[in-house]
């Protein structure tokens, strides 16, 4: 195996690998068919992906089903590996085949699990298997599947949806991006001692991604959008809280993203369940607080990602976000840079330095210098050169991480935040990000996280963490549940931040509550009390099919969750196996199982898939390796931290409340079945398409290996299938293939041409191209793409074309010209440029002053009035983009209001007016 790969690579001229060390496995999503001892031969796509999603308030119920078909002509055991939002509770796992015939699973220890699949394939039944491999990475494993059958595999899961700006944002993952080993070996080769990273796709192009989602909420859904895709809307007429949207993809190359925008978001709701079966009650306290921050003084660093990744329109989002981010900033606070990717650069290496208009022109003319260039992904050397670095004082430090987030080692970045008392606002880019670090990061140090796509605009989410950031969070939280006579349970309480939505659990055996039952929220603002209380509903929803216990499902999740992040941990493995198997909830410590017991053999006469597998790994497109997550292991006792639990361990409420017996009872069946299956390993030679052919047909190569070399290497692959096609276990059907004499076309088919779209997409990441996709050309930056634009239009008027050949620049670009403009401070001054993009000259502010105070008034005045009322005119959509800027600008007017108070103006409101009215009207 070794030595076809190294032979392979030294015919291609790719970089070898070093064999020194063990290579971690890199996800990847789609079917893979294995041979024996577990080594990939085939990566067959989805067919088809449907998902029906349930939304209520902000919870919402996944019904997943991910259609494949085994075209291979043997029986084969598959695997499949796809992504979940981190968080996501898993609650069923059904496998329907061809035939009708239908397995459903269960939870199991996961060694047992393991056990019971391979024992069930190794006797030719229908099995399957599923695991977590990292919290946002699933595989599912089917074990022999008959040739030319179609399988569906159904999952059903649940989770609650973020909140942001007024806005409730629901994803839905489509594949597994490459993830970068920094610790352990490179994502695809090693050159010169950085990653080449050359894209890989897993986005299955021919197939059907389609969702069908119901929102109801008690307030009533004023929309649904989606930035990305377009959608079909339709309203309940019956019931005007409900809404419907369809949307239909092709190909899995990018997520599915809707924005609902509620009508009433920020009340507080309590949810009761009541599962019938194990006679007990869940309840969920559920709202987006709202209140004002006080404020705090800061020392910002922003790490950006500048790794290969990176590259194309990502880079081009973070640094149009960064500027926009650099003006916002609070005035007396303090600041860096840190751009990572393989290593790491500072912009200030001897710390941060003070907020000035000098720092701020040092740290623009750096950013506008960013490029992808910087190789693979390695978040965790400048995360922890920055946490090690004493802060400033009479500052809190709080740390602004923007990556695409293509690791391996996300539990390492994990422990280190949750080592230190720092917050780290997390923003992920992309689809295939990873949910699982972008969202831990956050959650360990109790900040915020937030998930852009590629082609969404990034400014107002960064400049909405930086609000955060500003201000403290509530302290000192509680939430009061009604009293019970028996014992219950509750989740830790999450951090309480404006804006963002917040939940809370627990759980207890079922009894009448006192009428009038109440829960009440308390916390401490700083400057005064928070306190308010949420009625509880009379009434319940009952459930009896553990599938339909939402919120017993999510409490269990959030439990389990919570718990094991715990430093040390508060939960043994043998704890989270019993609460995972008792309330049917995967956790990384256990597995669905599902067996056929009444199936037959696997058929003998067939061809097997270890001889089809020698084959066809000589000349498919090989699939990469893939990252393997690690469990945690040397978990402490379980200790309780929550004094409500009177120290009892959280399980033993189950068997309170008359729950199932404990897991020795239930699996005492499979005592004798044998102990792990093999795991998949994988090799890893990737190609990237560099060059077409004349005849239009896509050529595999490396970068910086020449379309010869590539063609020649082809041309030795077709003599290896000639030949392969006269060994005897070759089917009749196979033996024309390999033997037809492959034109070009047919050939870089085998060994993995992507479409245009996926090239474009890898050759942005292996170069860090700064080249627009969507239009063809480098993108320019907007002050010097205003040196174009020609023709004075009356002030605040008409958009200025500031682009080449003629193109009007688009509407965030030119908002973004104008933030640029600004002064630490938030005050604007005359300029050519600002000429460009308003009209606004020197001859126009002096005709004011003059007019207005009858004199001299400092036209700076007058230009930051006009620019504020230019922005709230034009740009009113856009306000949560430039809202801090504005507020800075608002605050410089008012220390400087002894320059313009008098004439009627009294106040920075009545002046704002009047340069709305003035700018308004066309020069005379």
């Amino acid at each position: 195996q070794v030595g076809r790969e190294l032979f392979c690579r030294s015919v291609l001229q790719l970089p070898i690998p070093s064999l020194s060390r063990p290579r971690q496995l890199r996800a990847m999503s789609g079917l893979i068919v294995t041979r024996d001892g577990g080594a990939p031969a085939e990566r067959v796509p989805p067919k088809s992906v449907h998902v029906d999603v349930d939304v209520v308030e902000r919870i919402a119920r996944h019904r997943l089903a991910q259609t494949f078909v085994n075209s291979s002509p043997s029986y084969v055991e598959a695997t499949y590996v796809f992504p979940l939002l981190e968080g996501a509770a898993i609650s069923a796992l059904r496998v329907v085949f061809s035939d009708g015939r239908e397995i459903s699973g269960e939870v199991r220890e996961r060694s047992t699990a393991e056990a019971a699949f391979k024992d069930a394939t190794s006797r030719g039944l229908r099995a399957a298997m599923l695991r977590e491999e990292s919290g946002d990475v699933f595989r599912t494993s089917i074990g022999n599947l008959a040739p030319g059958e179609e399988v569906e595999v159904k999952l059903e899961y649940c989770l609650e949806l973020p909140v942001s700006d007024k806005i409730v944002r629901l994803t839905i993952p489509s594949h597994v991006a490459p993830r970068y080993c920094p610790d352990d070996g490179l994502t695809v080769g090693e050159a010169g001692g950085q990653a080449a990273i050359v894209g890989y796709s897993s986005s299955a192009p021919g197939a059907a991604f389609t969702a069908r989602v119901e929102v109801d909420m008690a307030g009533g859904v004023n929309s649904i959008e989606s930035p990305l895709q377009d959608l079909v809307v339709t309203r309940d007429a019956a019931e005007s809280g409900k809404i419907f949207a369809e949307v239909q993809c092709s190909g899995l190359q990018c997520d599915i993203v809707l924005a609902i925008f509620p009508r009433e978001l920020f009340r507080p709701v309590v949810t009761r369940e009541v599962h019938i079966a194990r006679g007990t009650e869940a309840l969920m306290l559920s709202f987006v607080p709202r209140f004002d921050a006080v404020p705090q003084r800061i020392e910002a660093v922003f790490l950006l990602d500048c790794s290969g990744s990176m590259g194309g329109q990502r880079i081009e989002q973070a640094k149009r976000a960064t500027q926009i981010f650099l003006r916002s900033l609070p005035t007396d606070c303090f600041f860096n840079i840190v751009l990572f990717g393989s290593d790491y650069k500072i912009l200030y290496r001897h710390g941060s330095v003070a907020y000035s208009q000098v720092s701020l022109q040092e740290a623009t003319a750096y950013v506008d210098n960013i490029s992808a260039d910087m190789g693979g992904t390695n978040i965790l050397d400048p995360l922890s050169s920055t946490l090690a670095q004493p802060p400033i004082t009479g500052t809190q430090r709080q740390i602004f991480v923007l990556t695409d987030g293509q690791v391996s080692n996300q539990q390492a970045i994990i422990d280190l935040v949750r080592a230190h008392r720092c917050r780290v606002f997390s923003i992920g880019i992309g689809s295939g990000v990873s949910t699982a670090l972008v969202n831990g990061v956050a959650r360990a140090s109790r900040a915020s996280a937030a998930f852009v796509q590629d082609r969404e605009g990034l400014e107002a989410v960064c400049i909405d963490m930086l609000r955060k950031a500003s201000s403290r969070s509530v302290a000192d939280v509680t939430v009061s549940w009604p009293v019970v006579p028996a014992l219950r349970s509750q989740t830790r309480l999450q951090p309480m931040l404006a804006g963002e939505g917040f939940s809370a659990f627990t759980l207890f055996p079922h009894s009448p509550l006192p009428e009038g039952a109440v829960v009440k929220v308390t916390g401490d603002l700083g400057t005064r009390r928070l306190e308010f209380e949420v009625p509880v509903p009379p009434s319940w929803s009952a459930v009896d099919s553990g599938s339909e216990a939402i919120l017993h499902h999510m409490f269990a999740r959030r439990l389990l969750a919570e718990m094991q992040e715990a430093d040390p941990p508060t939960m043994s493995p043998s704890d989270a196996v019993q609460l995972s198997v008792a309330y049917s909830v995967l956790c990384a410590h256990t597995a669905f199982v599902a067996m056929d017991r009444h199936g037959t053999e696997m058929p003998t006469g067939v061809v097997k898939a270890s001889d089809l597998a020698a084959l066809r790994g000589l000349f498919t497109w090989p699939m990469g390796s893939r990252h393997g997550a690690k469990m945690p292991t040397g978990l402490a006792p379980c200790r309780d931290p929550y004094s409500a639990w009177g120290g009892r361990n959280p399980f033993l409420l189950m068997r309170a409340a008359g729950t199932r017996n404990s897991l020795e009872g239930q699996c005492s069946n499979i005592d004798d079945l044998v102990a792990k299956t093999t795991m998949l390993r994988s090799i890893s030679t990737e190609f990237r398409v560099v060059s077409r052919p004349a005849d239009g047909s896509h050529l595999p190569s490396v970068a910086g290996v020449r379309s010869a070399i590539v063609e020649g290497a082809l041309g030795m692959l077709r003599r290896v299938a000639r030949v392969a096609a006269a060994l005897p276990f070759i089917p009749v059907s196979l033996r024309a293939s390999l033997g037809g004499g492959h034109s070009t076309r047919a050939a870089t088919v085998a060994v993995g041409a992507l479409p245009q779209q996926e090239r474009q997409q890898q050759q942005q990441q292996a170069h860090g191209s700064v080249t627009d996709p969507e239009i063809g050309r480098e993108a320019a930056s907007p002050l010097a793409a205003m040196a174009s634009a020609s023709g004075q239009q009356p002030c605040g008027r008409a958009a200025v074309a500031i682009g080449t050949g003629g193109e009007s620049v688009s509407k965030l670009a030119r908002l973004e010209a104008l933030l640029r403009l600004a002064d630490f401070d938030g005050s604007f001054k005359h300029s050519p440029e600002l000429r460009a993009l308003i009209g606004l000259d020197v001859t126009w502010t002096s005709a004011w002053a003059q007019e207005q105070w009858g004199g001299v008034v400092a036209s700076q005045v007058l230009v930051t009035a006009v620019v504020l009322a230019h922005l709230t005119r034009e740009f009113a959509g856009d306000r949560a983009t430039w809202d801090l800027v504005a507020s800075k600008s608002r605050e410089w007017l008012r220390s400087q209001e002894n320059l313009w108070r008098g004439s009627g103006i009294d106040s920075v409101d009545v002046l704002l007016e009047v340069a709305a009215a003035r700018s308004a009207q066309p020069p005379q």
